[in-house]
């Protein structure tokens, strides 16, 4: 005969048994089972109310949460989650707030809990941790803008295409996101154009080292070039150190977990009208967290310096300056010599001051450009035949 397991109501029951009907003290009936003096009493007093049917384990969850979200606010919170689904907990209280602010009642662990409720939690991988870096912000909004380029690849493995973006520091306003099927100097500089047609001018624009915004004393990039003209200082960050460019780079990564999935769902055709809808989203609706939950429109504003056309042929500089205008290959011709400026500057009027001894500093709009030296010209040999 195999052994019998007995229950936990078949315990509480001999328990019983032994107090009610073979006169057993409580103490020692506890003792013996192995419980407390208020346990025993509290089985006692439910089997004499309801029998053995008392002897079962109850719900524990209270009849009654005082404190419980209405089911009206939590209806609407998992509406928002369902629309924003890259949105956490914070975000969306945040933004539910503006249509009821009796939510600000409600702690964002509850948003978080009602998420869980209704399956709208998708677990994350484990975050990387790096060692702490300063952070810098700019006072007011235009004071600085961060361009960058990032690669977005085609469906069905097309050619790739990069999209440019610029950020404004101090708000983190999207000032634009664009399209390149190039990543020629013209197509970059054509970007960081439009946004200063729209918005103004800012006091500086802050980039990485890469090809289209570099400068080396051959090679001055057409983009720095362009933001000189209109005064605007060109400053990159420090190579191999992407903390400088912080907030564009944590802009991509928005980019990718909210967008990039949509792109590479969908049509070509339909990539600018999805890009800009989700701009505006990111500039207008959705919370950020370093700006106090509110929305990067909530600190932006355009400036004041409106944008100018620079004129190509303003000669601009000291007085008994020389000007030259540079040629499609970068060169200026001087003293019948030729030396390259570099090809970013060329259809650009350039100012070239004498520093004597045959030394001259090439200067565009006061940025000091290069040094080039003027060589003097080779004397002419006669052959004389030797005389036999």
């Amino acid at each position: 005969m195999p052994w019998s397991v007995s229950s936990v109501v078949e315990q509480r029951m001999e328990f019983c048994a032994e107090v009610l009907e073979h006169g057993v003290s409580v103490s020692a009936a506890c003792r013996a089972f192995g419980i407390s003096r208020k346990t025993g009493y509290k089985w006692l007093e439910r089997y004499l109310e309801d029998g053995v049917s008392g002897l079962i384990d109850r719900n524990r969850r209270p009849q009654h949460i005082p404190n419980r979200i209405p089911k009206k606010l939590e209806d609407y919170v998992v509406e928002l989650k369902r629309e924003y689904e890259y949105w956490g907990p914070r975000k969306i209280h945040r933004l539910a707030s503006k249509e009821y602010p009796e939510i600000k009642s409600v702690s964002i662990s509850t948003i978080s809990r009602v998420f869980a409720r209704h399956g709208l939690v998708t677990p994350r991988e484990e975050p990387v941790v790096y060692p702490a870096v300063g952070r810098f912000e700019r006072e007011n909004p235009n004071e600085l803008w961060q361009m960058d380029l990032k690669v977005a690849v085609s469906r069905n493995g097309g050619p790739k295409v990069w999209v440019a973006g610029l950020l404004d520091d101090h708000s983190r306003y999207a000032l634009g996101l664009w399209f390149l099927n190039d990543l020629s100097d013209e197509s970059i500089l054509n970007c960081w154009i439009e946004a200063a047609r729209h918005y103004g001018l800012p006091s500086q624009t802050l980039t990485d080292h890469g090809a289209q915004f570099g400068m080396d004393d051959c090679a001055t990039s057409a983009f720095r070039t362009y933001l000189w003209a209109c005064k605007v200082q060109h400053i990159q960050g420090r190579v191999g150190h992407p903390q400088t460019q912080g907030k564009i780079e944590r802009f991509w990564r928005t980019f990718n977990c909210e967008l990039r999935s949509q792109l590479e769902n969908s049509s070509p055709e339909s990539w600018a009208s999805l890009m800009e809808r989700w701009r505006g989203q990111y500039n207008t609706i959705r919370p950020h967290e370093s700006l106090d939950d509110s929305p990067p429109s909530s600190r932006y504003r355009p400036s004041s310096k409106p944008f100018l056309e620079p004129d190509r042929s303003q000669k601009i500089g000291k007085p008994g300056s020389v000007y030259r205008r540079v040629s499609p290959k970068g060169q200026v011709s001087l003293g019948g010599q030729r030396h390259m400026v570099g090809r970013g500057l060329k259809g650009w009027v350039v100012e070239i001051r004498s520093q004597g001894n045959g030394c001259w500093h090439i200067y565009f709009r006061h940025q000091f450009v290069r040094e080039m030296i003027l060589t003097k010209p080779k004397e002419s040999v006669t052959y004389v035949p030797v005389q036999v």
